[in-house]
This record gives structure tokens, sequence and C-alpha cells, in this order.
């Protein structure tokens, strides 16, 4: 059986290769022109799913590993960095599974991170665990304690060789983490730092030695720090998270190698999160490094030596900050080449000489490069979205418009391509989260609407992340209210620039998206025609009783149930559309995957069944062994026939 699954897969990555054959033939043949009338892609083509997503280079260079998808099924991909005669090896993943994430355990491991659906204290919730795959032996493993009672994937520190990592995880689900050392050879585990109460992160330096752990609890922080291996941790004074205006509020440690001095990632007088020195044997914060005067900064980039090499941030559009002479250049040299495009090294070897680039941009889906410094050659590697490659898709634009209240929101607007600019119907496209943010870059659901001639708006409403935590904050308590109002001005100010119909709009979105679509169908019946909601929460006390996490903003504030809330004595039952479902008279597609544990299937059933009992139009649709998005391409494309009819029928382009 496990050998005809293996031809099974292997001829199947003749799609995934398709892709990747595509590309680099027209990397070979140099700049292609553009068709003069491209080809509108189809439902199919928006709602196909990448056939490889997140690649990372093996340390050597020599080898690549990635998730993919074959036949909607999830798959590890093991590729050769060289072009010529290039073969790609499938991994096939255990049926409903996951992988979260892949990684390399020196040149010839690699680690998965597969995750699935469990109920754990009566509570829905997913199970990490991590599997090995030794590609010398063609051995697969599970790895961790073996007495584990809960499976984790937070891994702190892998051996540059791939001999050994160490895990940070909870013995059992009464227990807070201890960090283990994993033989990688005998998959045997010892503990080596035990659990202390309220410490969920522990930080090893660049030699593999557990130095810091961080608790927190009640809104207070405090440090467990130690200068080397064998000694004993000490334990810091207790002081505030920072939530405060002004206050600083630390995010993420990391430590320098062979030192006391390392990086924190905090939020200070500004509010925005910044790249600063940190002093753990004097618990301090040292020298800001970097902070961007617009947004908080999303990752950064160390060399082998622990100096900082760059700065990774989003403004209007993604955006990286070099301080390594050779990046700089090397970027330059990149943006270039391709201009208007996204361009980013994702990847590295050990020493720096085989890069793997990703680019793209809103209205190019994307392929990734692989980079050889010594001979400066470029090669195409691999499209995700190969059925795209020469359709025409649309430009999204980041705009600016003015809240009711004069705040200043941030959106991104996508025209219909041949349709004008005025006067043309609309579909608002509110985020999830809902503390989260949207970003510049291809999306399948805008570019759909936008192929049938919609304009899209997707506003950054307040509460929406990574504009500062001032901008966070006035999102408290603001669920169908000031963040419903945003969303509202995002049509009007369209409206009133004659752009759009202010009689032909609807709204669609997910997870809070969805939300806010559901609320718009009972809020502003003059506003919206028609409304959409994949997996949407209708009734938002329930949802936080199920589960308030899932609409945090952990990295801004801890007290996330009272962030939802607002005024404790307000009633959320007044901005749940479950609760309101009599005022609800405008048409509604309500989809949500059948296996969802992050919106429970319950909170689109139950509107649902309000709505038959009351006899209003509507439409209901659950998909089967989905969560909270798609992984089968034939439901993706099946929910976008669906938006597509439920369109033509309610607000036709």
């Amino acid at each position: 059986m496990r050998g005809k699954l293996f031809r099974g897969m292997a001829f199947a990555c003749a799609i995934v290769l398709a892709g990747i054959a595509t590309v680099t033939a027209m990397a070979r043949s140099g700049a292609v022109a553009p068709d003069p009338d491209p080809a509108v892609p189809s439902a199919a083509d928006f709602g196909a799913l990448p056939a490889i997503g997140a690649p990372v280079i093996a340390p050597d260079g020599k080898l690549i590993a990635a998730k993919g998808l074959i036949k909607g099924k999830p798959v590890a991909l093991i590729f050769e960095t060289a072009i010529e005669g290039r073969k790609i090896r499938p991994i096939p993943i255990p049926d409903k599974h996951r992988i979260e994430w892949i990684r390399w355990a020196g040149s010839r491991r690699v680690l998965v991170s597969l995750s699935t659906a469990a109920r754990v204290l009566d509570e829905d919730t997913r199970l990490t665990r991590i599997v090995l795959l030794d590609l010398d032996t063609g051995k697969q493993s599970s790895i961790g304690p073996r007495d584990q009672g809960v499976v984790g994937d937070n891994v702190v520190h892998v051996d540059r060789d791939g001999q050994y990592l160490l895990l940070n995880t909870q013995p059992s689900i009464y227990e807070w983490p201890s960090v283990y050392r994993v033989d990688l050879g005998t998959g045997k585990s010892t503990k080596i730092v035990s659990s202390r109460e309220d410490v969920w992160d522990w930080y090893a330096d660049s030699d593999g030695v557990v130095r810091v752990g961080m608790g927190t609890r009640d809104g207070r922080y405090w440090i467990y720090y130690r200068d080397r291996d064998g000694e004993d941790f000490r334990r810091s004074q207790r002081r505030d998270v920072g939530t405060g205006a002004g206050d600083t509020r630390i995010d993420s440690f990391t430590l320098a190698p062979g030192s006391a001095q390392g990086y924190a990632v905090a939020a200070g007088k500004s509010g925005r999160f910044g790249l600063y020195r940190y002093d753990f044997a004097k618990e301090a914060l040292g020298e800001q490094i970097y902070e961007n005067p617009q947004v908080d900064i999303d990752d950064f980039d160390l060399g082998l030596d622990g100096k900082v090499r760059g700065v990774f941030y989003e403004e209007d559009k993604p955006g990286v900050t070099w301080f390594d002479p050779e990046m700089q250049k090397l970027q330059a040299g990149l943006d270039r080449a391709v201009p208007g495009h996204l361009n980013r090294v994702v990847s590295s070897s050990r020493d720096k000489m085989q890069l793997l680039i990703w680019s793209a941009s809103s209205d190019d889906p994307g392929a990734y490069y692989v980079y050889d410094r010594r001979t400066r050659h470029m090669d195409a590697f691999a499209a995700p979205y190969d059925s795209l490659i020469g359709k025409r898709l649309a430009a999204m634009e980041p705009v600016r418009y003015q809240a009711r209240d004069g705040l200043e929101l941030r959106a991104y607007l996508t025209m219909p391509p041949g349709r004008g600019d005025k006067n043309l119907p609309m579909v608002i496209m509110p985020h999830g989260g809902p503390f989260a943010r949207d970003s510049w870059g291809y999306d399948a659901w805008v570019q759909f609407l936008a192929s049938k001639g919609y304009v899209v708006l997707q506003p950054n409403f307040r509460g929406s992340t990574g504009f500062g935590r001032d901008f966070v904050a006035k999102g408290i308590g603001q669920w169908g209210r000031g963040m419903q109002d945003d969303i509202d001005d995002g049509v009007k100010w369209l409206a009133a620039r004659g752009v759009v119909d202010p009689k032909r709009v609807c709204i669609m979105g997910a997870s809070f998206g969805g939300y806010a679509a559901m609320w718009a169908a009972v809020r502003n019946p003059e506003t919206y025609r028609c409304a959409i909601s994949f997996a949407g929460v209708s009734d938002v006390a329930s949802m936080l009783r199920y589960d308030g996490r899932t609409m945090a903003a952990t990295r801004y504030f801890s007290d996330w149930r009272t962030r939802v809330q607002g005024d404790k004595h307000f009633e959320l039952d007044t901005v749940s559309p479950l609760k309101q479902v009599e005022r609800m008279r405008v048409p509604i597609l309500l989809a949500h995957g059948e296996d969802d544990d992050n919106v429970p299937l319950y909170q689109s059933r139950r509107l649902h069944d309000a709505l038959q009992k009351l006899g209003r139009a509507h439409e209901y649709v659950v998909y089967p062994k989905e969560g909270h998005g798609f992984a089968d391409p034939v439901h993706s494309t099946d929910f976008l026939t669906r938006v597509g009819k439920f369109l033509d029928t309610h607000n036709p382009s």
C-alpha cells in the first residue's frame, strides 16, 4: 500500500512540476510581452490552492523543503535546487492533518509540524506534533517525550548539524511547559529545564543553552535568567507588562551568542513595536536599533555573528530596511529587475550564498527563484498558481480615507479592469480578526470580484494591528460600533468621489469579516443590497465563552475579554446578528466549514435556522471536512461560484 501511495503521489506531482516548468521557461526566454487581450480567469483558477508554499532551503543549499498540495491533500515536498534534471520527492501526510510549518535540522533531516483537531477538557482545539523525516534512511518518526500528554511544536533551538533539538512542551495539560533535549538520531528525549509556574516561553542561545524564561500573570511579567549551562536561573522582580499609554511592552526576546546581551521587540513611548538591545543580566531595555515612523516591525534578521542584518515591516506595502551593505545591494538589484513587486529573500543557506527569493505583486500571484551569489545567476523555481500565468488580474492600490470622527484609515482599493472609474458596483471586504490587518498583495477573493466587474475596498478599520498600540486601542469595545462605522464610511467615501454607485453595494467577509457582513445586513439595510459571510460570528457573547482569545490582540494587550466587550455593562446581544435577526431583511449567503474549530459551525447554523423560521431570503452551505478556511480546491471553487451567482442575483455588475 505504501508503494502505491508514493507512486500515485509522484504521478500527481506533475501538477506541481508543471508550474515550475512554466515559470522556468518564462525566465529562460527573457522578458515576455504582455498579452494585449489576456484571458479572464475562471472561478476554478481563483479557487485553486497554492501548489507549493513556505519553502525553506537546506543549510548546505542543495535541497528545498516546502508545503505542497496534490489533489487537495497536503504533502511535504523535497526539491533539488539544481535546475537541470531537478528531482522532486513528495512525502504524504496522514489524513485529517495539516502542515503548520517545515524547517531543516541539518541538511538531511526535515522537521514537519502537523496539527489535528481534538477535544481537550471539553474544548475544541488543535494539537500539534513534530514528525522527523530522515532523507537518508527514508524513516518518518514522531519526536518528543514519550510520556507527553499534550504534544507541542514549540522548538526553541535546532542544532546546526541536525543532531538534536530543544523542544518547549507540556508534559501534561496540568503542567507548565518544560524544555526537552531530543536526540534526532535515537529519538530519546531528556528534560533539561523543568517547568516554572506561569512561564510559557523559554529562549536558548545559538549554542543551544536555555538561558531565559519569561513568565506573565495579571498584567505583570518577570524573567528567569542564567549566564551559562549548569547555573541556576535567577528570577527578576515582577514588572508591569505595559498596557497604558507610554508604557513599554515587550513582545519577544532573542539572545546574542556568547554574552548576556540580546535583542527585544518592544513597544515604547510611541506605542509602535521596534527593535531594541536588551541586557539580560541587568534586566534592562537598551538602545533602540530601529523603529518605523508609521508602523510596527514584524520581524528582523540576524547574521551568524549575532548582528542585526535587517528589519521587516509593512507600511502601505511590505518593506525591509537592510543594515548589511551586501543585502542592500542585492535588494536594490532585485527591485530594479522586477519593479512594482515585493522582492524578498525568504530563506538562505547557512553561508548565505544560496538564496530563495519570492517575487510577487497584487496582480501577479508570484514565483520563487533560486539565486546563487557566487555565480550571480538566478533560476526560476516554482509558481504556486501556475494556472493564472498570463491571465488578466487587477492592480490593488493603497488608499486612505477619514472616518466620521476624523480618524485616518488605511485601506486597499482594487478597480475592475476595463470598467472605467465611475458609478461602479462595489463589494466592501473587511478582514478577519478583528485584531489583524489587510495587506497589499494577491488575494484570490478580491481578484475574483474584480474580474466580475466589482470595485473592492479592504479597510483597515480601527483596532487593526500593525499601526501601533494606540490604533489597536481605538478598537476596544467597538464590535458592531466604531469598527462598523469605519467600514460604512469607506462606502460613503467612494460614493462621494463618484467611483461607486451607492445603490449597488454589497459586503463580504470571513471570520470577523463575516460577522461584519452579518451585522451590516441588520444594522444598515439602506447601505447594502446583500451580504456574504464565510465562517462568521453571529453571537458575540457565545463566541467569547467558546474562546475569545481567537479575537484578541495579544501582542498589544493581555486582558483580551474586556478588549472585545469594552464597557463591562455593555450588552453584547445588542450587536449580535443572531439576537437581532428579526431586523435582518437583506439577502445573505452563509457558508461555513463543518470542522471549523476557530469559529464553530453553530455560529452560522443558528442564524440559518432563525432566518428559516422567519422566512427571510438567504442561502446556506456547509463544507464537509473544512475548517476555518479551505483545504480542498473543489470547495473553494464551489464557494466562489456561489458568490458569483448570488451577486448576479442581488447586485448584478
